[in-house]
């Protein structure tokens, strides 16, 4: 194998490197990285290189210097330079002190690498006796002795022990902790990319968070399942509780900002409870990962403490009934702002009492249904309602947090509501403005005056533009509205009639009882008995 020392004060331009090496130089391994030239000379010491890719612009020592000193000590390493295209100075210096050639940075990609790799290759010898793994191997190895461990598959310290040694791993045989990255929205991300996209994710992902880490004591990154990643750390030289979480926090503080910064993506964590052993950690984990579950409603990019963390598992109950008559009759009469409210309490006590996702799930149907009844009775196509192009039987795996899915109802039952208001009688601003005021505020002492006022206009002007647009005066079209909500009271199964003319806007139950028969033939009574038949 032939050993590459990158040295780039860019992240991001070691991590393509290092992924195009892996998709295409099977010869070659990484064995190691230097954000500069100071830094870059120690590796040289430590690790040997055959090949040193450097950028050129450094901070403390920059390339040409870099080069310089490593082409004076170590004269058999072949040195690349990296450059942007203003940097034509530094490549010139870097050449001149024995750089074996140079790379203009927008022109790296897979296939440019590996054909200059094969040209190096052709001039150039390596140890046979170096045992070095590659890359991949290494990592795939890595991943497999984490998934042991966490699976309590290893019974002895000495045998843990032995593996961290053979994979080169730095963490401590005690006070361990493990962490769960959790890769924010990753069903959609999976969704829109090719597995190619992927898999170089997965890698970037890896690669950065690692490289983050070698910058501590002890530490190790790898890949579990989808979207799901295990961070190992050893704190056996830290007995301050305190201390460890302070440097915990920075350190999920550093890979959050980075994945966001290079990949655009956000992640949450878990940190599970400090372990004496590490054949314990398993245990810790799984722990972690159940109370990962309340990242549903601490919503996306949030970091979770698995310790005293109890999941709910209530049992099954579904949205309160008098909260679905309640937002039935809102929405039938266009009350977008008031059905909001209810909307919105409904999920902060799911937030509150922590339901499970079960629950959730039952009592979101519960609000679906009310959505395709009233779709149904006032003849609204469900394309009309559906929000964010999100179609209901996807909810639970496009959308991945509590509040994302209240959004998301909080949209389609605006837009219902909206589709409602346009089929409202009136063609004017003012009576549908009047309209939606009655509709709103039915169950209140409510006049054609107050109505006018709140309007901006003259009683008067109301009386005659009403009745001319709806072919109703206005106390008419008020009783129609109250005594339409009256029968879908009793529809819903209301029986106290005192407490439906309340509900409806009627002081005197003897004029509602009057009203009622009159616009319906029937009492309130036998109307009841009709809809149970």
């Amino acid at each position: 194998m032939f050993r590459i020392l990158i040295v780039d004060d860019e992240l991001l331009v070691r991590t393509n490197i290092k992924l195009f090496l892996q998709q295409t130089a099977e010869d070659f391994t990484v064995c190691g990285e230097a954000d500069n030239g100071r830094t870059g000379l120690e590796q040289v010491r430590l690790l040997h290189p055959d090949i040193i890719f450097s950028d050129m612009k450094m901070p403390e020592m920059d390339g040409v210097e870099f080069c310089r000193q490593v082409h004076e000590q170590y004269p058999g390493i072949c040195f690349i330079a990296l450059s942007n295209y203003d940097e034509y100075s530094y490549v010139r210096g870097a050449l001149k002190s024995g750089a074996s050639d140079y790379i203009l940075k927008h022109k790296l990609n897979k296939e440019y690498l590996a054909q200059i790799l094969n040209d190096l290759k052709k001039n150039m010898k390596t140890d046979s006796t170096l045992n070095t793994l590659p890359d991949i191997t290494l990592t795939a190895l890595q991943e497999k002795f984490v998934l042991h461990l966490l699976g309590h598959m290893f019974v002895t310290e000495k045998e843990v022990e032995a593996n961290l040694k053979v994979l080169g791993i730095r963490l401590d045989l005690s006070s361990l902790i493990p962490i769960i990255l959790s890769v924010d929205n990753y069903a959609k991300i999976e969704q829109q990319g090719r597995i190619e996209q992927r898999n170089i994710l997965e890698f970037s992902i890896l690669n950065i968070g690692n490289e983050l880490l070698s910058q501590h004591p002890t530490g190790l990154l790898t890949h579990i399942e989808k979207g799901i990643y295990c961070i190992l750390l050893s704190f056996a030289q830290i007995p301050s509780r305190s201390k460890i979480q302070e440097q915990i926090h920075s350190i999920l503080n550093q890979i959050s900002y980075n994945l966001k910064n290079y990949l655009n993506i956000s992640a949450s964590f878990c940190i599970g409870e400090l372990t004496s052993n590490i054949l314990d950690v398993g245990v810790s984990y799984n722990k972690a990962l159940e109370a990962m579950q309340l990242k549903f409603y601490s919503g996306n990019h949030s970091i979770i403490h698995s310790q005293n963390i109890a999941v709910s598992r209530k049992e099954l109950s579904g949205l309160d009934y008098a909260i679905e008559k309640k937002l039935l009759a809102l929405i039938t009469n266009g009350s977008g702002q008031d059905a909001e409210v209810i909307i919105r309490q409904v999920f902060q006590g799911m937030a509150k009492q922590k339901e499970n996702r079960s629950n959730v799930q039952m009592i979101c149907m519960d609000l679906l249904s009310i959505i395709t009844r009233l779709s149904k009775k006032n003849g609204i196509a469900l394309d009309l309602i559906i929000a964010k192009k999100v179609p209901p039987d996807q909810l639970f795996t496009q959308l991945n947090t509590l509040n994302e899915i209240q959004d998301w109802f909080l949209d389609c039952f605006h837009n219902i509501c909206l589709q409602i208001q346009q089929l409202l009688p009136g063609d004017s601003l003012y009576v549908k403005s009047a309209i939606t005021c009655i509709n709103r505020d039915f169950a209140k002492p409510i006049s054609q005056q107050t109505v006018a006022e709140d309007i901006g206009i003259s009683g008067g002007y109301l009386s005659t533009i009403f009745k001319a647009e709806t072919g109703q005066g206005f106390a008419d079209y008020l009783n129609t509205v109250r005594i339409s909500n009256a029968a879908h009271m009793l529809e819903l199964g209301e029986r106290d009639f005192h407490k439906i003319a309340e509900a409806c806007g009627y002081q005197d139950y003897a004029y509602f009882f009057k009203v009622f028969k009159k616009r319906m033939g029937t009492t309130p009574g036998k109307y009841l008995s009709s809809k149970r038949n």
